[in-house]
C-alpha cells in the first residue's frame, strides 16, 4: 500500500514538473514572440524615420542633382557669379542612431531614368539596342509596350494586346493605361526576366527605365545607356562622362539642346532600412519635389514595403 501511495506521489511530482516545464517553455516562447513583435514594430518606425530624413534632404533648395563617388544623389547650388556648382552639406544616411536602433537609405534619381509612360518608340529601340537585343526582338518589345500602356485593345505590326496574353500558361490582360511599376515589363511580350534584371556584364532594363513621372532626364545622374537612348554619340557620352565627374553641369549645354535633358531632378526613390535588436524593417518610397506654390515641398507618390530576408 505505502509503495503504491509512493508511486502516486512520485507520478503527481512528475507530472507537475512536466506541466511547470511547459508552462516555463510557453511563457519563454511568448516573451520572445512579444520581445520580436516590439523590435520589429520600432525597426519599422525607424524605416520612416529613415524615409523624413531623405524628405528633408529633397527638400533642399538646390537646383543641381548630380552623383556623390558611391552612386548616390548629392545637392549642389549654382550661387550667383559662381561657373561651378556648390554642393549642399549631406545629412548622415548610414546607421544614424535613433533610439535602440538605428536606420540608413540610399537616395536614387529617378530622372536618370527613361520615363516608361513616355519615352518615344526610337528612344527605346535605342535603348534596347544599348543592352543588345537583337532588331526582331527590339520591333516585338517596343510595339508591345506601346499597346500596353495605351487605351485600346488593337495592337501594333509586332505588339500585343489581351488576346496575346490571355493565351498564355499564366493568363492575364494588357493593362491599357500607364505602367505602375517598372516590374509590369515582365509581363510584356519579349521582356524576359535576363533582359529585366542585371548581369555583372550589364545593366538590367529594369534599371533604366522608371513608371515615375519625370519630365526630363538628368544630364548629371543618367548612364551611358540612357545617354546613348536619347541619341548622343560615343564620343559625346564619353565627354559628358569626363566633365561630370571633374563636377557637375550647372546647365544643359547648348550642343544637347533639344535632347530632353536637364541639370536638376524632381523625382527621387528612397530605399530605407530599419534596425533595432536585429531585426530590419526595409520600404522603398518614390518622392516627387514640387507643387504649385511650394516648389521644393516633397511629396510621397509610392510606398512599397519590402519583406525583410
Amino acid at each position: 500500500m505505502l509503495l503504491a501511495v509512493l508511486l502516486a506521489v512520485l507520478l503527481a511530482l512528475t507530472l507537475l514538473a512536466v506541466v511547470v516545464s511547459e508552462m516555463a517553455r510557453s511563457a519563454r516562447l511568448a516573451a520572445s514572440m512579444a520581445r520580436t513583435y516590439r523590435d520589429g514594430v520600432l525597426a519599422r518606425h525607424l524605416a520612416e524615420a529613415a524615409v523624413q530624413q531623405a524628405l528633408r534632404e529633397i527638400a533642399t533648395p538646390a537646383q543641381i542633382t548630380a552623383l556623390d563617388e558611391s552612386g548616390q544623389v548629392a545637392f549642389h547650388r549654382l550661387l550667383p557669379g559662381q561657373t561651378l556648382p556648390t554642393p549642399v552639406p549631406m545629412l548622415p544616411r548610414t546607421r544614424v542612431p535613433l533610439g535602440s536602433g538605428h536606420f540608413s537609405y540610399r537616395l536614387d534619381d529617378e530622372s536618370a531614368r527613361l520615363g516608361l509612360n513616355t519615352v518615344n518608340a526610337r528612344r527605346l529601340a535605342r535603348l534596347l539596342e544599348g543592352l543588345g537585343v537583337e532588331p526582331g526582338e527590339r520591333d516585338v518589345i517596343v510595339d508591345s509596350v506601346q499597346d500596353w500602356r495605351d487605351a485600346d485593345e488593337l495592337h501594333r505590326l509586332h505588339g500585343a494586346e489581351s488576346d496575346f496574353y490571355l493565351a498564355r500558361p499564366v493568363a492575364h490582360r494588357s493593362r491599357n493605361a500607364p505602367f505602375q511599376d517598372p516590374a509590369e515589363l515582365l509581363q510584356v511580350r519579349g521582356v524576359t526576366p535576363g533582359l529585366y534584371r542585371a548581369t555583372a556584364e550589364r545593366p538590367g532594363l529594369g534599371d533604366l527605365v522608371t513608371a515615375a513621372p519625370v519630365s526630363a532626364t538628368n544630364l548629371n545622374t543618367a548612364p551611358r545607356l540612357v545617354l546613348h537612348a536619347l541619341g548622343l554619340s560615343d564620343a559625346e557620352i564619353a565627354d559628358v562622362v569626363q566633365t561630370r565627374v571633374r563636377a557637375p553641369y550647372g546647365h544643359v549645354p547648348g550642343r544637347f539642346a533639344g535632347r530632353g535633358l536637364a541639370v536638376g531632378s524632381a523625382v527621387f526613390r528612397v530605399e530605407a532600412e530599419g534596425r533595432a535588436a536585429g531585426v530590419r524593417s526595409r520600404v522603398v518610397a518614390v518622392v516627387r519635389r514640387g507643387r504649385p506654390g511650394a516648389p521644393l515641398e516633397p511629396t510621397i507618390v509610392a510606398w512599397h514595403p519590402e519583406p525583410a530576408p
